[in-house]
């Protein structure tokens, strides 16, 4: 007869890997937790990406060379970078991502309303530095959270649904903030842009929370050697220099368009490129679940070799919005894919910090292409620094080879 333990007697608890087991979603999405996900999220990447195109011009006005604004947006992304691989350790750490969610994005609403009031530019550059940190926690908690919320068949969908966001955020950004700046002045803009931004922690007070798997539990089947963890390194290499090209492209264009362009103009640009691009998070993410994850992620990087290959040679409005409509793959479409790839190959213990660093690679190329591309243009010349964004989408592809023969042969619906 099993011995039977008495009242009050501690019980064994579970092996970790039936914990990380019982934490797994079983079903669906709460189709409410994701709304609120893409909210909180849409509202960051409008802002963001309508606000981006604009501060070359912005900061040329506090005095700023072209040379300074690199370095200068290379701080800012900088920031975004420490804040979204901090995201990764302070969900693991603290629990209660709910609650960090709301007090992240809470701070960044004042630091706006403090922008407005600069009147330097090493004012600009300290106030963007803190403001990006909590930007980038925030934006990366909620991918986390939906990552974690997702069931195992429904991760490309899901994590393409939250990176629609950002080409949504592109057009809600691109048509409003160039306007608000041609027709309130910047400092207004920054008051507004500020108040917007208190739609971040309204929608957070709402989001379910979700708790990390146990830090040392372990699920057989999953990674478990030395073959996943080089085929995760080699993804963050690929999407950091996809990135890196990416932002070379986008920095270039805006320092072309400062000269003969409305504001209106330059955030058209973002605009046109969240148009573009749509539909393709969802549906590519949709894809991936059935075909497999690398064919569209290498699809991506093709596509933005084009534009950048059409910026090198553009002159027309026109043809900067079919640059940026094709290198938008990179920054919105890929992002989606490869968040799903890294959930299908880091273990569910490790899937905090294995999506904070795989967002934070976007904004290491963008630390890279800020600095570096503003001295690529200044001593290449404009079509010359395209070119090298191009060569470098390229590397990112081929990068994507090794990783195809490392999971082929054990999981062959990823690649």
């Amino acid at each position: 007869m099993a011995d039977i333990a008495p009242i009050g007697s501690p019980r064994t608890p579970p092996p970790p890997v039936a914990a990380v087991r019982d934490a797994v979603p079983k079903g669906p999405i709460p189709r409410r937790q994701l709304l609120l996900l893409s909210l909180y999220t849409v509202v960051i990447w409008s802002l963001g990406n309508g606000l981006l195109p604009l501060l070359p011009k912005f900061a040329t006005g506090l005095g700023a060379s072209d040379v300074d604004i690199g370095y200068f947006l290379a701080l800012s992304y900088g920031a975004i970078a420490l804040g979204s691989a901090s995201a990764g350790w302070l969900s693991g750490r603290l629990g209660r991502i709910r609650v960090q969610m709301v007090v992240m994005a809470l701070v960044v609403s004042p630091l706006f309303l403090l922008t407005s009031q600069v009147t330097a530019f090493w004012q600009l550059l300290a106030v963007s530095v803190v403001l990006w940190w909590f930007g980038g926690v925030s934006l990366t908690l909620a991918t986390i959270v939906a990552g974690l919320s997702a069931g195992p068949r429904e991760r490309g969908t899901v994590l393409g649904i939250l990176a629609l966001t950002a080409p949504l955020g592109s057009i809600l950004g691109g048509l409003g903030i160039g306007y608000l700046a041609d027709s309130l002045g910047f400092s207004a803009m920054w008051i507004v842009v500020g108040l917007i931004w208190l739609l971040c922690p309204a929608a957070g007070l709402f989001i379910r929370d979700v708790a990390p798997g146990a830090r040392d539990a372990t699920i057989p089947g999953r990674r478990g050697s030395g073959l996943w963890r080089m085929a995760f390194l080699v993804l963050l290499a690929s999407a950091v220099l996809g990135a890196f090209g990416s932002f070379i492209g986008g920095f270039g264009r805006s320092l072309v368009m400062r000269s003969g362009f409305t504001n209106e103009d330059i955030t058209s640009t973002v605009a046109v490129s969240g148009l573009a691009t749509l539909p393709f998070p969802l549906l590519l993410g949709y894809l991936s679940d059935r075909f497999g994850r690398l064919r569209f992620l290498g699809l991506c990087y093709l596509v933005g070799v084009v534009g950048l290959l059409v910026y090198s040679a553009a002159g027309q409005l026109v043809e900067f919005w079919m640059g940026s409509a094709f290198v938008a793959f990179v920054a919105y479409v890929s992002t989606g894919v490869g968040s799903a790839l890294v959930t299908d190959i880091v273990d569910r213990p490790s899937l905090s910090r294995g999506l904070a660093l795989f967002n934070t690679t976007g904004w290491i190329g963008g630390i890279l292409g800020f600095a570096i591309g503003g001295i690529l243009f200044a001593y290449l010349g404009y079509a010359d620094g395209f070119r090298v964004g191009a060569a470098l989408l390229v590397a990112a592809f081929l990068l994507l080879v090794p990783i195809a023969r490392s999971i082929g042969a054990r999981r062959p619906a990823l690649s």
